[in-house]
């Protein structure tokens, strides 16, 4: 595990107020230890293990009460997937129930760099209310497959897609899975290679892997596939090794690298992290919202990726509660800069989007993340049918 050192002006600030998030400590201790590390996204790891955590009586679902240090107390959830918990929100999770570490993170955020914690604190769980996020997990852990057989097309399985909300220029925008770590999203990445050459994709803008990491995927003899390798050769392919912290300055340096090849390299792009689910959803509603899309269009959007890898359709209760949970979020964060230093205080579950002008909110954003009006400008021509 990597130490967590790139901690942004904004998230220092947002380090502060953390009586918002404070929870009655009282109850019996499940289980103690310290923090032993810190890793690339902020997540505190205990010394205990997932095994020690069940053997305390702790399962998914269960609300806990979670003390780091003297001066940390959160409630978190236990859950085996960052979504599940909801962007922002503090949780305790088993990533993919590995079975190998906990770590107390925030959900597409830093939890070391937006409430705290330091290597050897204290890290004490407590019983918050068994059970008492059983109904969100459930609804929200979803059916995920690496059976082909299991979803009705390549482009379903590998959670491949135009970009075709109003205001973007019609075949050069795509996104989907990672068609390069096969370690990361195995299986998918050859579907996602294919479709590459099949729609003819020039660019790929990997959020996940550094330039680095992506070499050494497409030149270990276990990578599958062909058509990154050619995209690899024409220096097509750029890796930003991004965080999951959208108002974190590392992540929105990235972002305009990102970007900026955009304006360099030949169309299509396609846009992609491991899963295409969480930080390609922030990259592609911040280009919708810049491009002049409806709020419901750059929902449907992101929801497809739901409705894809996890059989959330419409009308569903998990489809609307994932939607409020992480994607309404991300949009309000595109939307309230100013509230950017006070996300520990922010009551997730009421806010709301509605009157905001997300296509000038997401130019502003972009602005901030370091293009020059020239190259906002740029960008409007490149993907979009219309300036604003």
């Amino acid at each position: 595990m990597k130490r967590y050192f790139a901690l942004s002006i904004l998230a220092v600030a947002a380090i502060l107020p953390v009586s918002c998030l404070n929870d009655d400590s009282s109850g019996d201790v499940l289980i103690e230890g310290t923090v032993v590390d810190i890793d690339t996204y902020g997540g505190l790891y205990p010394s205990f293990s997932p095994q020690q955590l069940a053997d305390a009586g702790v399962e998914y679902g269960d609300l806990l009460t979670v003390s780091v240090g003297d001066s940390i107390t959160v409630t978190a959830p236990y859950v085996d997937a960052y979504t599940e918990a909801g962007s922002m929100s503090p949780c305790i999770c088993n990533y993919n129930d590995a079975g190998i570490n906990v770590s107390l993170c925030m959900s597409n955020g830093s939890f070391a760099g937006h409430v705290g914690g330091r290597e050897g604190d204290s890290f004490v769980v407590r019983m918050k209310k068994k059970g008492g996020y059983e109904k969100e997990y459930e609804l929200l852990k979803g059916t995920y497959s690496y059976e082909r057989s299991d979803y009705p097309s390549d482009e379903a399985f590998a959670n491949f897609r135009p970009m075709a909300t109003s205001g973007l220029k019609p075949g050069v925008l795509y996104r989907g899975t990672s068609p390069i770590s096969f370690k990361n999203n195995k299986v998918r990445y050859v579907y996602t290679d294919s479709l590459c050459h099949k729609y003819g994709i020039k660019t790929i803008v990997d959020i996940a892997d550094s330039d680095e990491k992506v070499r050494g995927y497409l030149n270990s003899e276990e990578y599958g596939g062909f058509y990154m390798k050619e995209c690899l050769d024409k220096d097509n392919i750029v890796g930003l090794g991004s965080n999951a912290d959208y108002i974190d300055s590392v992540f929105m340096n990235k972002l305009s690298r990102g970007l900026r090849a955009m304006l360099e390299k030949p169309a299509p792009y396609l846009i992609h992290c491991n899963e295409g689910k969480d930080r390609t959803g922030f990259y592609c509603m911040l280009l919708e919202a810049f491009c002049g899309a409806s709020l419901q269009e750059m929902k449907a959007d992101y929801m497809r990726t739901f409705e894809n890898l996890y059989h959330q359709k419409e009308g569903m209760p998990q489809y609307e509660l994932t939607w409020h949970k992480n994607g309404l979020r991300m949009l309000y964060q595109i939307a309230h800069p100013e509230k950017w230093g006070q996300v520990v205080s922010i009551d997730w579950d009421k806010i709301s989007v509605e009157g905001a002008d997300l296509a000038k909110a997401a130019e502003n954003y972009i602005i901030k993340a370091g293009l020059s009006a020239e190259e906002v400008r740029a960008l409007r021509e490149t993907i979009g049918t219309a300036g604003r």
